[in-house]
């Protein structure tokens, strides 16, 4: 049986959970880059009722969008690394 950390969802929990420490760490410090202000296709997701009530973690909304585009590729990866290594 292979190792844990060696398995590809794993790796990719693990990078979901560094780039949460490194978005709480700017956050707090006020240490991160300029960000450009947001417009199109990204700032409507930001502007939904939903999206600010429910996925609003942080100040900053590209720190917002991309924990959530990393939330859902993270969980995928996850249920299906899960799911090969139960077939095996």
């Amino acid at each position: 049986m292979d190792k844990v950390y060696k398995r590809s969802w794993f790796q990719t929990f693990l990078a979901f959970l560094v780039s949460q420490l490194y978005f709480n760490f700017v956050e707090l410090t006020g240490w991160g880059p300029k960000y450009r202000e947001m417009n199109g296709f990204p700032a409507n997701i930001v502007e939904l009722d939903f999206f600010q009530t429910y996925l609003s973690f942080y100040d900053n909304p590209w720190f917002n969008i991309i924990t959530v585009f990393l939330g859902v590729f993270t969980i995928i990866q996850i249920i299906t690394g899960i799911t090969k290594d139960i077939r095996n």
